[in-house]
């Protein structure tokens, strides 16, 4: 197919969860983020899910969703799947649920979608590594700490 038959992309959101309703099949996205906070590197995030709204296309397109480091284009993940559409004016929306994911070093990552092969939208995901505050408790940015400080 050329270039103009391609789908075109709505959304590219990435979340904690997305609950579906079962009688309208509505989606709800909660959690949205675009910044990870680790206290040390590498980290394995222990889930996270991708929301894909797709529309424009006719048939079926074979897709590919990659995250890679921006510097190192080193890959965190990457998924194939296929997305049909009956007429152009059809939505598809796409749900992936990734766990264990493994961050090795601080900096921006890349989300892709790629249909055909053909860059079709991409947003940023920043990981940025603060060390705990040693000695005074406090917990890394974007941590809870383990447990009460130490009574006098």
């Amino acid at each position: 197919m050329s270039y103009s038959e391609l789908p075109i992309g709505l959304a590219l959101l990435v979340c904690d969860t997305v609950i579906e309703d079962r009688r309208t099949l509505k989606k709800s996205l909660v959690g949205l983020f675009s910044q990870i906070n680790v206290g040390h590197l590498p980290y394995v995030h222990p889930g996270l899910f991708l929301f894909v709204s797709l529309t424009g296309g006719t048939g079926e397109y074979p897709c590919e969703i990659l995250c890679e480091h921006v510097d190192s284009a080193e890959k965190v993940f990457a998924l194939t799947c296929k997305v049909a559409f009956k007429s152009p004016y059809d939505v598809a929306e796409l749900v992936f649920a990734l766990r264990s994911l493994r961050f090795t070093q601080p900096g921006r990552y890349w989300i892709k979608v790629l249909v055909e092969g053909m860059p079709l939208m991409m947003r940023p995901l920043v990981v940025t590594s603060r060390p705990s505050a040693g000695s005074s408790g406090a917990a890394a940015a974007g941590q809870r700490p383990a447990g009460p400080p130490a009574g006098p």
